[in-house]
């Protein structure tokens, strides 16, 4: 991974789509705090697009497609997309409801057995608002546990025919062939009629841990805060660049980079 500060002046200034995770990566301590949301306000303020893409909860990406200076948030790692339009709030999921609650029923049952093997996990307290995945807490509401348990819950789940990544402070589980890439790719070709292929050159996705992986490889200029040094990613896996600071202080530095360069007009999309 480069440093930051390598990433060209030039390419700051294409820069039209800003992506980015939301723990850990937009917040510190685990809060989030205002110069985040300015930061947001201003990007979204010099001309460039502005989606949240997290494995937090559908009920709180209602929340944020109405309340944020955003133009859309994928949750649940790509179940769901909330997106503005005009005044209102308009939604693109990955499966109809029937199957959301039949394999909702499947996921609890597979965590309600993971935990009862993984003393000190609880099912994550943000798991009401899910609509497509369950969320096993090792770090948020729980005492820290090691990385080491998380990777062993995440094979557990593979191993039940779950889908399953892991976050800063949850293992995520669904079921169905989707991560935040599909979701991002569907939302900006059915919303915005663009490809994503087209704006490869165009876009930075900033994230913190293995469940951003589906981004960090897509994008050429995908850039991780300090805490994903943590990981130990494998080459293929890591972003392009990384900050000098963790979480919020890290995607500070991003946001001000980006805001120094006026966005170039010429291959807006």
């Amino acid at each position: 991974m480069k440093p930051f500060d390598q990433m060209p002046a030039q390419s700051l200034a294409e820069i039209r789509y800003l992506l980015s995770d939301i723990d850990d990566t937009l917040t510190i301590d685990g809060v989030f705090p205002a110069k985040s949301y300015a930061a947001l306000e201003a990007l979204r303020a010099s001309g460039r697009h502005v989606v949240l893409i997290t494995g937090r909860p559908a009920g709180w990406c209602d929340m944020m497609a109405r309340f944020f200076p955003i133009d859309a948030v994928i949750g649940e790692n790509g179940a769901l997309c909330f997106y503005r339009e005009g005044e209102s709030v308009k939604q693109i999921w990955h499966d109809c409801v029937a199957d959301r609650e039949a394999n909702l029923a499947r996921l609890h049952a597979m965590a309600k057995s993971i935990i009862a093997d993984f003393p000190g996990t609880a099912l994550a307290q943000d798991n009401p608002w899910r609509a497509s995945d369950v969320a096993v807490d090792f770090a948020e509401d729980v005492p820290p546990l090691p990385l080491e348990t998380a990777n062993a819950i995440q094979k557990r789940f593979s191993a039940k025919g779950a889908t399953a990544k892991v976050s800063s402070i949850h293992v995520n589980a669904w079921i169905g062939d989707y991560d935040k890439y599909s979701m991002f790719a569907h939302w900006l070709k059915q919303v915005k009629g663009v490809a994503v292929e087209a704006i490869q050159d165009q876009t930075i996705y900033t994230g913190d841990s293995p469940n951003d992986v589906p981004m960090f490889k897509r994008f050429a200029f995908s850039t991780g805060v300090q805490g994903i040094e943590n990981y130990n990613l494998p080459k293929p896996d890591q972003p392009t660049f990384v900050t000098r600071h963790d979480g919020a202080h890290g995607f500070e530095q991003v946001a001000n980079a980006l805001l120094s360069q006026p966005v170039a007009q010429a291959k807006a999309k």
